[in-house]
């Protein structure tokens, strides 16, 4: 396992032949947090073009509260299954890679998220593409927008599965570098 002195963004140096003037920004400790196996390989990929060395999936088994009760929204097994799914994706990928699967109540998933990302040290937080459309956007909020507005470090969020050209990632990724 590496050790880093502080956790921050590294930006690669020009090649020698000058054919980059442009500095590229790298993200050594990336944050993905998964909502199912449906986002892996958008988040795979992401990840691999940030050059990150080092991923966490972060999937969060959600509850919500009924008559004083809590209640989960799935069950155990099918919350690893999705973080040993990610976890084996990125390390084929070449990536050192950790997951876990962490308990959060319905309409707390982006504090979720940011607090993981506070504690892990992100550089970088890879959200998969949004589940929800926009009427229950409306009703419920957006994590995604909630995770933006909050995260300790830069976002990137995938585009949906067969949505995403070269284009439309790397402006995202500036968007990221940029933040």
């Amino acid at each position: 396992m590496m050790s880093f002195d502080d956790g921050a963004p590294v930006r690669d140096k020009a090649p020698v032949d000058g054919t980059d003037t442009k500095a590229r920004m790298e993200f050594r400790r990336v944050l993905i947090p998964l909502a199912d196996t449906s986002q892996v390989e958008n988040v795979v990929e992401l990840a691999r073009r940030t050059g990150a060395s080092e991923a966490r999936v972060l999937h969060l088994n959600l509850r919500e509260i009924a008559g004083g009760r809590r209640f989960t929204l799935e069950t155990d097994s099918a919350a690893a299954e999705v973080v040993e799914a990610a976890v084996f994706e990125l390390r084929m990928a070449g990536m050192t890679t950790s997951g876990h699967v962490r308990n959060a109540l319905i309409g707390k998933a982006a504090e979720a998220i940011t607090a993981e990302a506070t504690e892990w040290g992100a550089d970088l937080i890879i959200l998969g593409p949004s589940r929800r459309g926009e009427f229950a956007t409306r009703l419920r909020g957006s994590v995604t927008l909630q995770v933006l507005q909050h995260a300790p470090c830069p976002v990137l969020v995938a585009s949906p599965a067969g949505k995403a050209d070269s284009h439309s990632v790397a402006a995202a990724e500036h968007a990221a570098a940029v933040r």
